[in-house]
């Protein structure tokens, strides 16, 4: 029996859960055994299988540390070195959440190269002591927000640096549709599905409820060849209008559906 134990402070609650619904998906796929418990102001997530499992659960495990780490972690490094003074909150936090998602299957790749599953994991002293390198990466594109803190005060330059982030996060979707509904919107697929929020992981970073912040993050995450939004008429809305400038070329504004 292979067993691996993954250890989160308490004060990272979302990192824990969000690990922990993750590999949930996957329990019966390689018949695992899954558990979580806390104790001591730590959360421990225990996973076990078969040894003849254990290569492709390994494989798993990595991809979801890695990925919580480039997401949650990457997110709150971000968020304590950033000083760029933007007032508009919906465009100062969907330039955070570009960041987050810029260059993330590099970061992956570097996390993964570092982590050994072996037993366990304290993610927060592998993160630490381990990612030093991931550390200083993410450090170089902040420094240079930094030092041109002044430019963007201009919105024409702070929107044509989101541009550029965007532009270079790797396509994951075909189409995505955007539908407004009195004054909510709906994330859909290319069948008019609704996408559900496990899908959209930028989007759930933190506890806030704002549709307008929450749209532009899950577009972020998705990051598709191309949206479609369908509302009345293309009104003066902020989420509206910032989707139109920095997806400029993958976007077409459409009659609302009936």
């Amino acid at each position: 029996m292979f067993e691996f134990q993954i250890t989160v402070s308490e004060n990272n609650a979302k990192v824990a859960k969000r690990i922990f619904q993750d590999l949930k998906k996957v329990t019966e796929e390689f018949e695992a055994i899954l558990t979580s418990y806390s104790e001591s102001d730590k959360i421990y997530i225990v996973i076990a299988c078969s040894q003849l499992e254990k290569p492709r659960l390994s494989f798993l495990i990595s991809d979801v540390i890695a990925d919580a780490i480039s997401t949650f972690y990457k997110l709150e490094f971000i968020e304590s070195n950033l000083k760029i003074p933007i007032k508009n909150e919906v465009n100062l936090k969907a330039f955070k959440k570009a960041l987050v998602a810029f260059d993330r299957e590099t970061d992956k790749y570097i996390i993964s190269r570092a982590l050994k599953i072996e037993k366990s994991v304290f993610l927060e002293s592998f993160y630490q002591f381990r990612l030093k390198q991931l550390r200083a990466k993410w450090m170089e594109i902040i420094k240079l927000a930094n030092d041109n803190a002044s430019y963007l005060l201009c919105n024409d330059t702070f929107v044509d640096l989101l541009k550029f982030l965007i532009e270079n996060i790797e396509i994951s979707r075909g189409t995505i549709n955007v539908i407004k509904k009195e004054e909510k919107f709906l994330l859909c697929d290319e069948q008019f599905n609704e996408i559900d929020e496990s899908q959209c992981p930028l989007s759930q970073l933190e506890d806030e409820k704002c549709d307008e912040i929450n749209i532009i993050a899950a577009l972020i995450a998705l990051s598709p060849k191309k949206i479609n939004v369908y509302c009345n008429q293309f009104e003066n809305n902020p989420v509206l209008t910032l989707i139109s400038q920095i997806f400029e070329n993958r976007i077409s504004i459409l009659p609302a559906q009936q």
